[in-house]
């Protein structure tokens, strides 16, 4: 316990010492993003996960390359994720005509193991965007997040989405409003 307080000791005192040097390097690498808080806070908690912050040498520096590379993998980010918008999950879960209920049945199941799998906030955000269609910023404060999170949560809950469902005609879905009441009335309501 005593190495936790010290790693976030020196965490908090690097943050706060060094915090024009963190948003001049992620501004002067990112072309100034809206997101600049986001990705400090990200150099901050990778601050924390420092094994032994006592051993470094120059702090100064350790901080700038912690910020170059968080700088870096933001920009590399955008070229590894797939494209997705706003109508995918739609797409995925649309039907143009009704189906038999076994097909219907076995599609649900498997739309509901892979919101099972993931992480709460991923399947809040996408229920929450895609059933109540709340925009980025009010998911954000509805729940307590910055808009930058939100749209990694939606996007990592559409990878899953897309991933697990790749196989299958999107158009073979259920309505999302059909699916999320479905799972209510089952008893697994994922908004938590």
């Amino acid at each position: 316990m005593f190495e936790e307080q010290d790693q976030h000791k020196y965490a908090l005192l690097w943050f706060e010492e060094f915090s024009s040097l963190i948003h001049y390097a992620l501004s002067n690498r990112t072309g100034g993003v809206s997101d600049i808080d986001d990705l400090a806070q990200e150099v901050y908690l990778r601050l924390l996960r420092v094994p032994k912050p006592e051993l470094v040498e120059n702090p100064k520096s350790y901080v700038y390359r912690v910020a170059l590379n968080v700088a870096q993998e933001w920009r590399q980010r955008p070229a590894q994720r797939l494209p997705h918008s706003s109508d995918d999950i739609s797409a995925l879960v649309a039907v143009e005509s009704v189906e038999g209920n076994a097909r219907l049945a076995e599609r649900k199941k498997l739309i509901q193991s892979t919101l099972s799998s993931l992480p709460k906030a991923n399947v809040t955000a996408v229920i929450l965007h895609t059933r109540d269609g709340m925009t980025y910023e009010e998911i954000g404060v509805h729940m307590g997040v910055t808009r930058r999170a939100v749209k990694r949560y939606i996007a990592n809950g559409y990878a899953a989405l897309r991933e697990s469902l790749g196989s299958l005609n999107p158009r073979d879905f259920a309505e999302a409003d059909k699916l999320d009441s479905n799972l209510e009335r089952e008893g697994k309501s994922y908004e938590g």
